[in-house]
């Protein structure tokens, strides 16, 4: 007996199956970087050759680089670098932009010295305006 006439089967059950369509396979992800720590911190020019500052997170070191130097320690090498768009191309197809500043301040020693914190006025001295406060009596 043929599965078209069994009468135990639910109406429609036998339809034929839609065509199997395949999808296009996804792109491939980006290429990962050798060393995502790495960020482009500044550049310049000397006597026609371009100087790029490279620094190392994970190491907290930097370098200077020129094209097509390249550092173990970095495992980078410098491709190319457009100063227009402030990219640059490593080998391995990573790119880097120039990092922008955090516009923070930030703290500078002076060549001064603070006084001591021994030498602070005593502020438990009743404050009363128009009068000096009271000195405390001094221990003999």
């Amino acid at each position: 007996m043929c599965a078209q006439n069994n009468p135990f089967l639910r109406p429609g059950s036998n339809a034929p199956k839609p065509p199997f369509v395949q999808k296009p396979a996804p792109l491939p992800p980006k290429p990962i970087p050798r060393n995502p720590n790495l960020e482009f911190r500044g550049y310049y020019q000397f006597q026609g050759e371009w100087k790029i500052a490279l620094f190392d997170k994970a190491k907290n070191q930097g370098f200077w680089l020129t094209e097509g130097e390249k550092i173990a320690e970095l495992d980078a090498e410098v491709e190319s670098f457009n100063p227009e768009t402030e990219v640059l191309s490593l080998r391995g197809g990573m790119t880097l932009t120039l990092k922008d500043s955090d516009k923070t301040v930030l703290p500078v020693p002076s060549g001064q010295a603070k006084p001591p914190a021994s030498a602070k006025k005593p502020t438990n001295a009743p404050k009363v305006p128009g009068k000096p406060p009271i000195p405390l009596p001094r221990r003999r």
